[in-house]
């Protein structure tokens, strides 16, 4: 099927305010579009729960892949078997979402198993060919020359220089993971907070959602186009 749109989305870590901004600057159309949602739902933010509940809720149409982020695999690993063990998780903004997944559950007590559930079913990559080009999406990148089929969740979900520096292969990889402002420069101007894309075909979404002056940003790999959350929001 061809796309008017392949929309891909970098973090959004529990800014839902800035979610919807971004979100309803694309007029969305599953019949016509794709779109893919590179992980970090939760975590830093104020509004972690309903913005897991979005991803949950819009995975469920047609043409949308939700792929899980390393704060999803931190909250999974927290709760072996349902229970909650603390772990590394709570200090790296697991804390706002363990509170409010208290909050939440003492009236929807289900909603933390469907939420662990979402999450251990949410792949860790995606794979797709435009013509003869392949790209691969996935939240942090890949180990450089390992198959696609041989790389680890925790490169796929972690890994950050190595990736960026030493990746020669031939697909596009689109990814978000760390923030563009912290790319070899203090985040500052605004054009900190924009997409970038190295010259190893890489393109990093990671705009900085959940910093002072960051946005969400969701790219059309088609035609390069890209719609960013409001500033003031």
């Amino acid at each position: 099927m061809q796309y008017k749109r392949i929309l891909v989305m970098g973090d959004i870590h529990g800014k839902y305010k800035k979610l919807s901004s971004v979100f309803n600057k694309l007029n969305f159309n599953a019949d016509e579009d794709f779109l893919i949602l590179l992980g970090d739902y939760i975590d830093r933010g104020e509004e972690n729960l309903h913005c897991l509940q979005w991803a949950m809720k819009i995975s469920e149409l047609k043409n949308v892949i939700a792929l899980r982020g390393n704060h999803e695999q931190m909250m999974l690993e927290s709760f072996p078997e349902g229970k909650f063990e603390p772990t590394f998780w709570l200090a790296n903004g697991g804390d706002k979402t363990k509170k409010e997944l208290d909050a939440w559950c003492k009236y929807q007590p289900e909603f933390l198993q469907e939420a662990l559930n979402f999450i251990k079913n949410l792949p860790l990559y995606y794979r797709m060919f435009i013509g003869k080009q392949e790209y691969i999406f996935c939240h942090a990148g890949l180990k450089p020359g390992a198959l696609l089929e041989q790389q680890t969740a925790e490169s796929l979900l972690w890994i950050r220089d190595a990736f960026y520096y030493n990746y020669t292969g031939t697909a596009e990889v689109v990814v978000g993971h760390t923030p563009t402002p912290y790319l070899g420069k203090m985040p500052g101007s605004a054009r900190d907070y924009l997409p970038v894309r190295m010259a190893n075909k890489i393109t990093l979404l990671d705009t900085g959602s959940f910093l002072p002056k960051g946005r969400i940003t969701c790219y059309d790999i088609l035609s390069g186009n890209f719609w960013q959350s409001d500033n003031e929001v």
